[in-house]
């Protein structure tokens, strides 16, 4: 069997929930899977592209959701929705495509360094790792969990460029940049220095230093891809109040994890992460995970000593072990300093979250095992190789699946406490600045409420779509009018086709219109600011010259007339 082929169904051991239990819904920290892809659908039905603006949230008065959260999942969730099947079979076979999107992504990269071994353990200890597993089946970070796909293929095609000049390389190292910024900030974020350790030993490997402008360039066009959610997130955020996501119990100093965690407890729990070692969930970095590049660190510094000759890539993979080392350090409360000295990476929240990135560059290093073992027969090469597969699926075999699942349906998800606790989630996460606190109750259609109360009037011909409100209301006096629906930039309001003033509600943000008696029809549309507009017109400019480019390569030779 080919050995890719193999890493891609073993992975799939990991998602054999996802794959056997079609009715089932499992209990997750962020449960709001289904009503973001719900949110999604419903803008590319409305033509709102890209998706900035959900009507539901907010406890209906509408949130900017999209214009700071990363969309990419449910990119790949809207393939499986426009096939027909149920969101609740969205979500979960979302999350089967990523098992085996980041097993192949780790199998290109290991394999391309240490051979088709190599690549095959690597692959099969990054699927197994616990994070992994906590990501998809504890916390339900679908965005966090993708990320990890983006890791490996970045390594690989900034390797790739650096070693030959192929514009291949280019292009799919801008996709995975892209694919990282659309999935999730925070891993981007920290990401970036272990990529620059990476790419300064491939320039040291080659001497090739010119090779920064192709790399420089690639990275800056897979920005320009991913432009039309990135620079909103980087202009538009002050608009917004995400102070909330980095206080109190999202303080990073309530979430730093002890030794006894990352390498000796086995526990597992779908509980919440709390101060200290009272937390509900795991945090291990797995023992397999630890100890097999411990021993080969080791193994490293014996050779270092003896004065042994260390090949480049012993040299590689004791690198990466250290980078990871370091990262495991910054999830122990003693890296605090480096935290207070480092403000950037407070907004990663969770220390822990350096777990991610840990654990691929640990499981990327253990693919040298093949070629310390090269003296040996292949068949026991091979041996040894399988016998660790097996061991690290067995010891983490648990761990991927839910701790709490049962036969809930869609209909159930979609209604009562559970549609509630859903449109409600977050609510803080991005709330505009103009309102003082959030929603408490539901929004009323269309009209939350006239002032004076005693003021009568009547509502008709009303419809809305993501991002738009229109309706006709007749008022028996001048009164103020106040619309179920948060204000954020650029929200215009228009009466009979005329565009009219309007304040803002400082209690919730909503806006709020004096209106004249008579007959008024209202119109409300959130239209682009000038950056969502140089956004959106960089990243269409960018795919469309990228597949112009594929379509008709300059290297093709042009064909000869007749």
């Amino acid at each position: 069997m080919p050995l890719p082929l193999l890493a891609a169904l073993l992975s799939l051991i990991g998602a054999r929930f996802m794959l056997f239990h079609p009715g089932h819904y499992y209990n997750m920290q962020d449960d709001m899977q289904l009503i973001r892809q719900m949110e999604f659908e419903s803008c590319l039905k409305d033509g709102q592209i890209p998706c900035r603006w959900t009507p539901r949230l907010g406890y209906g008065y509408g949130y900017p959701e999209f214009n700071f959260y990363p969309p990419l999942p449910y990119i790949v969730g809207q393939v499986f929705r426009t096939v027909g099947l149920s969101y609740l079979e969205t979500v979960k076979y979302g999350a089967v495509v990523q098992f085996i999107a980041a097993a192949l992504a780790m199998y290109l990269l290991a394999s391309s360094v240490f051979g088709p071994l190599g690549g095959l353990l690597s692959s099969v200890f990054y699927s197994f790792a616990p994070y992994h597993a906590l990501n998809i089946f504890v916390r339900g970070a679908y965005n966090e969990a993708w990320a990890s796909v983006f890791f490996p293929l970045i390594f690989h095609f900034s390797r790739q460029l650096i070693l030959r000049r192929r514009s291949s390389d280019f292009w799919l190292l801008s996709l995975s940049v892209s694919g990282l910024l659309l999935s999730h900030n925070p891993m981007a974020l920290i990401f970036l220095p272990p990529l620059a350790v990476w790419c300064l030993f491939w320039f040291l490997k080659t001497k090739d230093f010119i090779k920064i402008l192709p790399l420089s360039l690639a990275g800056l066009f897979g920005l320009c891809l991913s432009a039309f959610f990135t620079l909103p997130l980087l202009f538009e955020t002050k608009y917004v109040q995400i102070e909330t996501m980095f206080r109190n119990y999202f303080d990073f100093r309530a979430h730093f994890v002890s030794l006894n965690q990352l390498f000796i407890s086995n526990f597992w729990g779908d509980g919440p992460s709390v101060w200290q070692e009272a937390d509900g969930m795991s945090f291990m970095v797995g023992y397999l995970h630890w100890l097999l590049p411990l021993l080969l660190l080791l193994y490293f510094f014996f050779r270092l000593l003896r004065r042994q000759k260390i090949s480049s890539s012993l040299f590689l993979s004791s690198m990466l072990i250290l980078f990871a080392g370091f990262y495991l350090f910054l999830t122990h409360s003693q890296s605090t300093p480096v935290w207070l000295l480092l403000p950037p990476i407070q907004k990663i929240q969770f220390p822990w979250r350096f777990l991610n990135p840990s654990l691929f560059l640990l499981s990327l290093s253990v693919g040298i095992l093949p070629l310390l073992l090269k003296k040996l027969p292949s068949n026991k090469i091979k041996i040894i190789i399988g016998v660790l597969v097996f061991l690290v699926i067995a010891l983490n075999f648990s761990h991927f699946y839910p701790v709490t699942s049962g036969a809930v349906s869609e209909k159930d998800k979609f209604s009562g406490q559970s549609w509630i606790n859903q449109i409600t989630s977050g609510i803080y996460d991005y709330l505009p600045k103009t309102a003082a606190t959030a929603a408490k109750k539901a929004a009323v259609e269309y009209v939350d409420l006239v002032d004076p109360a005693e003021t009568k009037y009547e509502i008709y011909g009303q419809k809305h779509g993501t991002d738009w409100l229109f309706f006709n209301i007749h008022l028996d006096r001048s009164a103020k009018v106040y619309l179920s629906q948060l204000y954020f930039p650029n929200f215009k309001i228009t009466d009979f086709g005329r565009e009219i003033n309007f304040d803002v509600d400082p209690e919730l943000g909503r806006m709020v219109v004096s209106l004249t008696p008579g007959h008024h029809q209202l119109y409300l549309r959130l239209h682009s600011t000038p950056i969502r507009i140089i956004a959106n017109c960089l990243s269409l400019f960018s795919w469309s010259f990228m597949f112009l480019y594929w379509l008709n390569p300059p290297w093709k030779p042009p064909k000869s007339k007749a």
